[in-house]
């Protein structure tokens, strides 16, 4: 949306500027073609004052006018513009692009990078040439050798066709003839030829190979010290980490569990603990005042053995006074002794 609106926002600058450009254009050619006609006029006249021109200032000021209006809106459109891109670099956290750009630091980074690529084309041309000049030599070394290998085996051949010719076959007694020394000479060279072909390409292949090893060398290592085999071996471990993690994780959720259990266990215990403690405190409450009156009762109690005592003390008191009043018996064996006494006085009388 914000590079859709910047460019809406460009194409109307471009189309402002272009109307400016327009409008100046006209400017200039009405300017153009009122001074023709005032040249023409003059040169028909024959006069040579110029200060015989009119010129409308009310238009050109007009003209003035829009344009300085025109670029009042243009400065004003630059400026939000430039707010708009700041919010929009900063938002993409490209605030570099904000920052003023040194020149002098770029011109000098750009002549070292010049100068850099300078010395890596002349060390390639070096390098080129020094491979040149390798290939040059090997090629004549191969040319010296190959000239000396193909003499020598022409002067062998030479030998065994010059010792072949007369020799005879042991099987059927015949001398061996000449088409049969050439046949064998020309198989001769040609399994040569083979050889030498099959030596090459078992010469390349090895070459391919040691290649293919080398680039494998350095695919395997993934930097200075650290390898694929290496790499492997952390994967594997990294599995065998992470599916322990797995079991360790799945013990956490069950200990999770467990907590959870024992935390609404707790909870259960914690209210009834708050409710014991509320039982506790209203028995505390009524013990306290059973205690009251316990201590009311004591006091109570001591009063009351305070007045058994002195009704005791009283009653001896009064049993003392009393004498043989409080003694049944006596006074049952005194009864009877006086009865006793009046019955043989009757008697007697």
């Amino acid at each position: 949306m914000i590079e859709q609106k910047d460019n809406q926002e460009t194409n109307r600058n471009d189309s402002s500027q272009s109307n400016m450009k327009r409008k100046v254009t006209e400017t200039n050619s009405s300017g153009s073609t009122q001074k023709n006609i005032t040249a023409e006029k003059q040169a028909e006249k024959g006069v040579s004052n110029v200060d015989e021109i009119n010129i409308n200032r009310e238009d050109y000021l007009q003209i003035y006018k829009n344009l300085l209006n025109e670029v009042n809106q243009l400065q004003i459109k630059n400026s939000l513009f430039h707010r708009r891109l700041a919010e929009y670099f900063r938002k993409r956290h490209l605030e570099h692009v904000l920052k003023p750009i040194d020149s002098a630091e770029l011109e000098e980074k750009y002549q070292q990078k010049l100068m850099a690529y300078e010395e890596l084309t002349q060390k390639e041309e070096k390098e080129s040439t020094d491979i040149k000049l390798k290939l040059d030599a090997v090629e004549i070394h191969y040319r010296g050798t190959l000239e000396q290998v193909q003499k020598s085996f022409d002067v062998l051949q030479e030998y065994e066709r010059s010792a072949g010719t007369g020799l005879i076959l042991s099987s059927k007694g015949k001398p061996i003839s000449d088409k049969m020394v050439e046949r064998l000479l020309t198989l001769q060279r040609r399994k040569t030829e083979q050889a030498s072909a099959l030596c090459l390409r078992y010469i390349r292949a090895r070459n391919a190979v040691a290649e293919l090893e080398t680039i494998v060398h350095k695919l395997e290592r993934l930097a200075p010290g650290l390898y694929v085999s290496q790499y492997e071996q952390l994967n594997f471990e990294h599995q065998n980490y992470k599916s322990k993690i797995e079991e360790r994780e799945d013990e956490l959720i069950k200990n999770r569990k467990k907590c959870t259990e024992h935390n609404q266990i707790l909870a259960h215990i914690r209210e009834k603990m708050n409710h014991t403690d509320e039982i506790i405190d209203i028995a505390e409450g009524e013990l306290g005042d059973a205690q009251v009156e316990f201590m009311r009762a004591r006091e109570k109690l001591g009063e009351t053995k305070s007045r058994r005592d002195k009704l005791r003390w009283a009653l001896e008191e009064e049993r003392l006074k009393a004498g043989l009043l409080t003694k049944k018996d006596m006074l049952r064996d005194y009864q009877d002794a006086t009865d006793e006494v009046f019955t043989r006085h009757y008697h007697f009388v």
